[in-house]
């Protein structure tokens, strides 16, 4: 959120009430409060009796200068990140829940759910492809674009603002509930993708070996003696360093090893017929 754009904010609390009538269009036009549509209008209109966001006078149309409903957008913008929600709340809880899992896979197990839960809340809102622009929907291309065509049904709402300003409960609920809660939703999934991001970047990191080290490594477990002796548990432990593969995996081949050949997988025999005919080519 930049605060410079509600610094600089040029229509609020510019006008009096009084200065929005009708009967001052030509200063309202000057002051670019309307603009002239560019489209000529061929039959006369009745003229407006009211403020709204698009008005007749004559033969022509005036629209509501889109700045000033770009203005309003800037400030509900600021009303639902720094006054409506409380996010950093939202993401300590997940950092709480992250710290009572101790293994990465369990901690990125919990945040995947946590994604999948947050994003089942709004998967069937067409709404919320626009908001995380994820995609356009019935032609809009962004949020703004969105928020911008729903004020222009608010004339009451843009009068206030022209001329005293408005607080969080004049914005329109329709507007400020849909937002709170994508705003909300997207920062907690945000969070959970960086979350999983970078611990995937850290247990890849931790599980590279040096090539120096794993060849140091095997001429250890060829030195070990009565090697066919020691547990599965054990060798998927120790090997589990050197193939950079989970231990209990390990530990699940050499138990199956342990059987009967006719009591083998398909795939276990081939790979162990292949492993045969890898070292009988490489040795002559």
């Amino acid at each position: 959120m930049d605060y410079e754009d509600i610094e600089n904010r040029k229509f609020v609390k510019k006008f009096k009430l009084e200065e929005l009538g009708l009967s001052n269009i030509e200063n309202l036009i000057l002051q670019n409060v309307f603009i002239e549509d560019e489209i000529f209008i061929d039959n006369v209109k009745t003229d407006s009796i009211e403020f709204d966001t698009m008005i007749t006078l004559g033969a022509k149309e005036y629209h509501i200068n889109q700045d000033i409903l770009k203005e309003i957008y800037t400030s509900i913008h600021f009303f639902v990140e720094v006054v409506a929600t409380d996010t950093q709340f939202d993401l300590n809880k997940i950092l709480t829940n992250l710290e009572g899992r101790i293994e990465n896979i369990e901690k990125i197990k919990y945040l995947e759910k946590k994604h999948k839960d947050l994003y089942s809340q709004v998967k069937n809102e067409p709404e919320y492809l626009i908001y995380a622009e994820i995609k356009e929907f019935n032609g809009y291309k962004n949020w703004e674009e969105l928020i911008i065509d729903i004020l222009n049904g608010e004339s009451a709402f843009i009068q206030k603002y022209l001329t005293s300003d408005i607080e969080m409960s004049d914005v329109p609920k329709e507007i400020l509930s849909l937002w709170v809660k994508y705003y909300t939703i997207k920062t907690q999934i945000d969070f959970c993708k960086e979350q999983i991001n970078k611990l995937k970047n850290t247990k890849q990191k931790s599980s590279i070996v040096d090539t120096s080290l794993q060849v140091f490594l095997l001429e250890e477990i060829i030195n070990i003696k009565d090697w066919s002796s020691i547990s599965a548990t054990k060798k998927g432990e120790i090997l589990s360093h050197l193939l950079v593969k989970n231990k209990d995996n390990i530990k699940k081949i050499y138990l199956e090893l342990d059987k009967k050949s006719s009591e083998n997988s398909e795939k276990l025999l081939n790979d162990r017929k292949q492993a045969d005919e890898i070292i009988k080519k490489l040795l002559g």
